[in-house]
């Protein structure tokens, strides 16, 4: 009879600890503030990155051109710097005078990039 209250007691025990691991795991995950991304639009100013010489399929010496930063101008008027990564998306390649829409995570990292037809 004493094994099986220990055993009950035991179960208790681990059930209340997991209920509580769990709850704060559910918590630390719900606030939307954390996971929100914001969208900034504006012109861009500049681009700034680099090229290389390198070799198409063919064997024929091409330009590759790799954008790392997008300097655009936002409406207020301020100066938003995008840097762009691996995992950016990128509708097309933009150029300075064209307006874009980014979304940008909420730990500051550029998702996407959009061109907006004029």
């Amino acid at each position: 009879m004493k094994c099986l209250s220990l055993t009950n007691v035991a179960m208790a025990i681990a059930a209340a600890v997991l209920i509580l691991v769990l709850g704060n795991r559910v918590e630390a995950q719900s606030p939307s503030e954390s996971l929100a991304s914001k969208i900034v639009t504006g012109e861009v100013a500049q681009v700034e990155g680099g090229f290389h010489r390198t070799k198409d399929l063919l064997g024929v010496d091409t330009l590759d051109i790799v954008d790392k930063v997008y300097v655009i101008t936002d409406q207020a008027g301020r100066e938003v710097h995008l840097e762009l990564s691996d995992d950016t998306k990128i509708s097309s390649r933009v150029i300075p005078g064209d307006t874009v829409e980014a979304e940008i995570s909420s730990e500051g990292h550029t998702l996407s990039v959009t061109r907006i037809e004029p």
